[in-house]
């Protein structure tokens, strides 16, 4: 078999190894064809010297090294020119992802801010903290950054998830009209498009495609009419970013309003909370955010972990027994869209190394 001693690299090529990456590719593509004709070739060895691999003095390894490089550097520009082609986008129409070290870096900060905004005293440092979550991006970039950082953990993209389980408790008549869903905090508004039977009336407070509308969930204008309300409300990565726990509470409470209230229409609610608000907080876990859900007449049809969201698809209760409900609830402000059971931050697991996230479902007095 024949051998070929690599040529040690001139000092022009030292100098400018980004040249690499113009020739790295057809060098690579053309390798095999070299090789190919190099075994027909008869075997030579430098006098004196052995002509094995490990026997050379590295010149060719440098030249190997050098085009692997630019090869990587080469497909890396390729990907980076097609997520610009794409808008960024990612799953869901999440932002193009980050290197993990940075996306953690910076998940972290959001999470210290917000924690700092719950723990914020005066309109002043409630002010200042608020700043510092837009210098990141606000709510926009936070989910983006999560549905990133699930997307390249290999997890199943939330909206995939939400319509995967809906279709296991409902089937929706393709001759009526579209199954309608408001999806808050949609970012681009993409995450239902693949969906033929769905139409998605996205909002955000900072709209990042032409189809999103530039709204506050509390401040979207609610349907009057039964037949103009959605079949489902969507709360992707939404709750978690709002800094009072009360508001957190009042959001929940809130879905009703766009939800139809006739008898056999059902509604539904799509909610996601990164994992570590139900695993590691001190006011939080899962058996204690269903009992706040089904207090706020929720029913949880379907949940499901993944490594870094929590995913639940609930279903509004009847209308009839919500009423039932509030009606023998011995709280005054109790009504159909709450039962009147107060829920307050108490402690439910202590620890120094656990997070604040709370919902709190206690109205103030008028």
């Amino acid at each position: 078999m024949s051998r070929t001693k690599g040529k040690k690299p001139t000092q022009h090529q030292k100098a400018e190894p980004a040249a690499a990456v113009d020739v790295a590719v057809d060098a690579a593509d053309s390798g095999d064809a070299q090789a190919a004709g190099a075994k027909k070739g008869k075997l030579i060895r430098p006098r004196g010297k052995r002509g094995g691999v490990k026997h050379r003095k590295g010149g060719a390894a440098q030249n190997t090294a050098i085009q692997k490089a630019a090869l990587k550097e080469s497909r890396k520009a390729k990907t980076n020119a097609g997520a610009d082609q794409d808008g960024g986008a990612s799953v869901d129409g999440s932002a193009a992802p980050v290197p993990p070290a940075e996306h953690a870096e910076k998940i972290a900060k959001f999470h210290t801010l917000l924690k700092q905004l719950e723990q914020a005293t005066t309109a002043e440092e409630k002010e200042q903290i608020q700043s510092g979550l837009d210098s990141l991006g606000g709510l926009a970039q936070y989910q983006a950054w999560s549905l990133t950082g699930s997307a390249k953990a290999g997890q199943t993209p939330t909206s995939k998830w939400c319509m995967e389980a809906l279709n296991t408790v409902y089937q929706h008549d393709r001759n009526q009209p579209k199954f309608r869903v408001l999806d808050v905090g949609a970012i681009t508004g993409t995450a239902y498009n693949k969906y033929r039977w769905v139409d998605a009336t996205s909002i955000d407070l900072h709209p990042q495609g032409e189809n999103v509308q530039k709204y506050s969930f509390f401040d979207f204008p609610v349907p009057t009419k039964d037949d103009e309300k959605f079949n489902m409300v969507a709360l992707s990565l939404v709750i978690n970013f709002v800094g009072d726990v009360r508001k957190r509470g009042e959001m929940l409470r809130h879905v009703h309003k766009y939800l139809p209230t006739a008898e056999g229409v059902p509604g539904f609610c799509f909610l996601v909370l990164p994992l570590s608000c139900l695993t590691n907080s001190r006011y939080m876990n899962q058996s204690h955010l269903r009992a706040i859900l089904s207090s706020l007449g929720f029913d949880v049809l379907k949940q499901s972990d993944s490594a870094k969201l929590s995913r639940w698809l609930l279903q509004a209760k009847p209308l009839a027994e919500r009423t039932a409900a509030a009606e023998a609830s011995e709280n005054p402000a109790a009504s159909a869209d709450w039962d009147g059971t107060a829920f307050k931050k108490r402690d439910i697991n202590p620890g120094t190394n656990r997070n604040n996230f709370a919902i709190v479902v206690d109205p103030k007095p008028e």
